[in-house]
């Protein structure tokens, strides 16, 4: 029976992703777990495989076509299986789309010559094949898509083509003063490097300007005496059932999910301005820093972890993150992140959203400080955390006790605290 490979949701508020490679071609046949193809989201890179073994009967899409979420990529089936009604129900729906008939009311100034040189009257007509992340950019600048001349395979519009076609339109419109000034600064900029910034940077550019433009987001900072967290850490080193060593960050990390249990409005989503989604679950997502940029895995609910458990699984899925092997649902889902700069030597710093979350806990090194005591000065290590959180979700106040409370319990590490 022939089944359809769908693009992954990987996260609450993803739309769409780029498919990169494809590993098969139709005829090929697959077991189950073997490649299909690579995909770039908001936030990293990775390989899906399929679910079912077979043979490739249909491929839905092209390489480097932007494709909708939960929508058909290929078809799984056998050899000579009629799959007539399942490409009719699927066919086009992710790439055909109708022209924009009208501009959205709030077009930016920038855009004004563009939108002068290249939009025209607008006649309703059939539909025109293009691309999702074609259209959007099409839309955004008011580029009418009748003026339009396709590349893409049978007569698609690809974005390379709105992207042309802006060009030519701000190439009319400069005047020969501008020209000038362009020539001049292309010139100084001949003595630097220029290097083409990978599709995985460009979407983690893109993801990080849009959590900065679409939340209120706010950092605050706080240290804590570390001695009782790296006394425990020692003392577990030599404890009996822990045959890896458990790190700081692991503590930091398990410490933080322990805390979370009494804070749910920092264990949330706003996925929009008019709801916040508490959530039982605690799914805590970490940064590892790969060869690919920055991927984020996920320790599905580490409430219900103890500390070896909960050390072995995020040691395994950064392993993963670091050559490449995780999957796709390792990477979803997350409520928190955390962030551990720390090892580099940074105190404190201010950690980006990952939305729709509205909080991410950044871990700073610990060093060494001195605080006025009863007893006198006090010489100490100290840890340095930060808590950037969504303002329209969470005020002031409710964020720095949940900030306070966690440096409380890093403060008063034990056994009984950290469930050894």
């Amino acid at each position: 029976m022939a089944f359809v490979v769908n693009m992954p949701r990987l996260g609450l508020s993803e739309e769409e992703n780029v498919l990169c490679e494809w590993y098969v071609a139709e005829g090929d046949r697959v077991e189950t777990g073997d490649k299909l193809f690579s995909i770039e989201t908001d936030k990293s890179s990775m390989d899906i495989h399929t679910e079912h073994g077979g043979i490739i009967l249909k491929l839905m899409c092209e390489e480097f076509d932007v494709v909708p979420v939960m929508t058909a990529v290929c078809i799984v089936g056998e050899s000579g299986e009629d799959i007539s009604n399942i490409i009719n129900q699927t066919k086009d729906t992710a790439f055909c789309v109708e022209p924009q008939l009208t501009l959205q009311s709030e077009q930016s100034e920038k855009n004004d010559h563009l939108y002068n040189l290249v939009q025209r009257p607008m006649e309703e007509k059939s539909i025109r094949r293009i691309s999702p992340r074609a259209r959007k950019l099409a839309e955004a600048n008011g580029i009418d898509l009748s003026g339009v001349s396709p590349s893409g395979a049978e007569g698609r519009i690809v974005e390379e083509d709105i992207l042309n076609t802006m060009k030519s339109a701000y190439q009319q419109s400069n005047s020969a003063t501008k020209r000038q000034e362009t020539k001049a600064f292309a010139t100084i900029k001949q003595d630097g490097k220029t290097i083409t910034t990978s599709k995985t940077r460009r979407i983690i550019a893109k993801n990080m300007v849009s959590s900065l433009r679409n939340t209120a987001q706010t950092t605050i900072h706080m240290r804590y005496n570390a001695s009782n967290l790296q006394s425990y850490r020692a003392w577990l080193k030599s404890a009996p059932g822990f045959e890896k060593d458990i790190t700081l960050n692991e503590l930091i990390s398990y410490t933080t999910v322990k805390t979370l249990l009494g804070f749910d409005y920092m264990n949330a989503h706003m996925p929009c301005a008019e709801e916040i989604i508490l959530f039982e679950q605690i799914h805590l997502g970490f940064a590892v820093n790969t060869k690919k940029g920055l991927l984020v895995p996920t320790v599905k609910n580490a409430q219900n972890m103890d500390l070896p458990t909960f050390s072995f699984t995020l040691k395994a899925l950064a392993e993963k993150a670091r050559d490449g092997s995780i999957l796709a649902e390792e990477m979803s889902d997350a409520t928190f992140t955390i962030s551990n700069m720390g090892t580099y030597g940074v105190t404190n710093f201010n950690p980006i959203l990952n939305p729709p979350q509205v909080g991410i806990l950044g871990v700073g090194t610990i060093d060494y400080a001195m605080k006025d005591t009863p007893e006198g000065m006090l010489f100490y290590p100290a840890g340095y955390i930060s808590l950037t959180y969504d303002h329209r979700a969470i005020d002031g106040a409710p964020a720095a006790e949940f900030l306070r409370s966690l440096c409380n319990a890093l403060e008063s590490a034990n056994m009984s605290a950290l469930g050894g």
